[in-house]
């Protein structure tokens, strides 16, 4: 097997939306013959935690956790008053930590993962280096990391870097608005390739920066045969029983922010008070919790907090709908979040709440739910039409699991990124 060394600042037990992406890459590495050596953190700063997700790594998957952040939530979270002048010293340390620390602030893990990596380059004797971001400031450990020891090096843009559309750029300070297309820029050239999650991502990528980009190969965020078949809910559709539920599963931080459907869901729920419906959340409403009550719709709103990957899906199953949210900001046309595919496999109309791109015109060739705009009446309207829908026994799901198509197999996909890393690894250029 050959040696790849992947760097990656989120990695099981983080249960962000890379901990699937990470799951899947690794079985894929190891039945591709591709031996993963796992450079990552020890302490994921508040980022939410998943225990179980850690046996779900393949056992020859070796990892190094080293390094990193302090967590600043739950027990470790410091509490503040909230005076003005708490509230400016709060508003100077984040201004001065946007400045200081460049891409990023987990730049400050970059010492420990450098100088970890390059240990076990040596002892693992290395093939090729793989770093996944987001923090994109892991691309460069990868870089320096190719320069000093001449190996071949692929960044992994689980999410777009300079364009990401769930990045409030407006609250950053200018200092990194600034430095950071000069940073994604200098990674591009430097990678020997790089790969991305949807087509347009990858389209990008090319248009923006020519012949600097490296070669590019597109990975869609999906499943393998194994997972299709575990996954696979071979139940008819449900009716509504006594309630109406639709359900996110995820965490909202940043942009990312369920005002959009809780608007759009209130007028749904003014236009049609003899309808039980309710909105549940499995996962961390962060910032937002008090939403719903600001709204005056929290009787119908569900908040279940954080929920262990191995049950997740039995919420996905246990609902009449299941929405997929994406702000309405430029770069956001380019995702594909990793639950989409678990939502079609558990044979739910999903509700895609985004820009129209990648994402909406997936969910309209499967014919496998429904779009809205963010605007209220398009959300209201959109779940009128669904309620409408399976009131009268009229689904739009996937009807049988070969529907989902070569671009969210990852037995295909991996076969083919395997093929890519091979070639990079042995200089071929295109």
């Amino acid at each position: 097997m050959k040696n790849l060394l992947f760097i990656a600042y989120t990695f099981p037990p983080v249960s962000t939306g890379s901990a699937p992406l990470n799951l899947r890459l690794m079985d894929i590495f190891v039945r591709n013959g591709w031996r993963p050596n796992v450079i990552t953190t020890d302490k994921a700063g508040n980022m939410p935690m998943d225990p179980s997700l850690i046996s779900r790594l393949p056992e020859n998957v070796e990892i190094l956790r080293i390094g990193g952040t302090s967590p600043r939530n739950g027990r470790g979270k410091r509490k503040f008053r909230r005076t003005p002048t708490a509230g400016r010293r709060r508003g100077l340390r984040k201004f001065l930590l946007e400045t200081m620390l460049q891409p990023d602030r987990y730049i400050t893990w970059f010492p420990w993962a450098f100088t970890a990596a390059l240990d076990r380059m040596d002892e693992t004797d290395a093939d090729l280096i793989i770093t996944l971001g987001p923090p994109h400031s892991v691309h460069l450990v990868g870089m320096t990391l190719s320069l000093f020891s001449g190996k071949p090096w692929v960044a992994y843009f689980g999410d777009l870097w300079a364009m990401d559309g769930c990045v409030d750029w407006n609250s950053l300070s200018p200092v990194r608005r600034g430095l950071t297309p000069l940073f994604e820029k200098k990674v591009i050239s430097s990678a020997n390739g790089i790969i991305t999650t949807t087509p347009g991502s990858t389209r990008y990528f090319r248009e923006t920066y020519g012949r600097r980009c490296p070669p590019a190969h597109t990975l869609w965020n999906g499943v393998t045969s194994r997972e299709r078949k575990a996954l696979w809910n071979p139940d008819a559709p449900r009716y509504p029983g006594r309630e109406f539920v639709i359900t996110y599963t995820g965490f909202f931080m940043g942009k990312q922010t369920p005002e959009y459907f809780l608007r759009g869901f209130k007028l749904f729920l003014e236009k049609h008070p003899e309808f039980p419906v309710k909105f549940r959340v499995a996962g961390e409403f962060g910032a937002f919790e008090n939403l719903p009550v600001d709204l005056g719709i929290e009787n119908n709103v569900e908040l279940l907090g954080p929920v262990p990957f191995g049950k997740v899906r039995k919420y996905q199953i246990d609902s009449d709908v299941l929405l997929l949210l994406l702000p309405p900001d430029r770069g956001n046309e380019l995702k594909n979040p990793s639950k989409t595919v678990e939502y079609l496999l558990a044979r739910r109309p999903i509700l895609a709440v985004a820009p129209p791109g990648d994402l909406t015109n997936l969910i309209r060739t499967l014919g496998a739910g429904y779009t809205a705009s963010h605007d209220p009446e398009s959300i209201c309207g959109a779940i009128e039409e669904i309620h409408d829908d399976i009131s009268k026994g009229r689904f739009r799901i996937l009807m049988d699991p070969s529907e989902l198509g070569d671009e969210m197999d990852m037995d295909k996909g991996g076969l083919e990124m395997a093929a890519f890393l091979s070639e990079i690894t042995a200089g071929k250029t295109y």
